[in-house]
């Protein structure tokens, strides 16, 4: 795969319009090698193709340009899932790896909520990993 974005924060907009699209093998593929194998794909296809996708803000960045070799971006995902209104809350890194950004993980935010509602066991992972809650970062 090889993608031509100059900067972390165009990878951003690229990857959540692959979750409006249910395009996993694009986020897959996006991800970074080192981080990817903690990923439960199913679990994240089943969450971007069972949610409605309303809208994305990007909230800052850091470095992330074409110059770089890594950056944030911190982005709020607007989406409906079974009904109820969610804002997934991230501050993203990004590596670039042979020329390309990849998406390497979730930092944590301090001060803020990450989502907008009590989130269940059983609900997919605020970090974006496609795991279920419980068995990631609920641990």
């Amino acid at each position: 795969m090889i993608n031509n974005f100059k900067t972390a924060e165009e990878l951003m907009r690229a990857r959540y319009s692959a979750f409006e699209t249910g395009d996993i093998d694009f986020i897959v593929e996006t991800h970074h090698p080192e981080t990817k194998v903690d990923m439960d794909v199913e679990e994240t296809k089943k969450w971007a193709l069972e949610s409605e996708w309303i809208g994305l803000e990007i909230v800052s960045t850091e470095e992330g340009l074409e110059c770089d070799k890594e950056g944030i971006v911190e982005f709020k995902a607007s989406y409906k899932e079974n009904g109820k209104d969610i804002v997934h809350h991230e501050k993203s890194k990004f590596i670039k790896v042979d020329g390309q950004w990849l998406y390497y993980g979730w930092l944590p935010l301090q001060g803020t909520i990450v989502k907008e509602e009590k989130i269940g066991r059983n609900d997919p992972c605020l970090c974006g990993s496609g795991k279920k809650y419980k068995k990631c970062c609920a641990k």
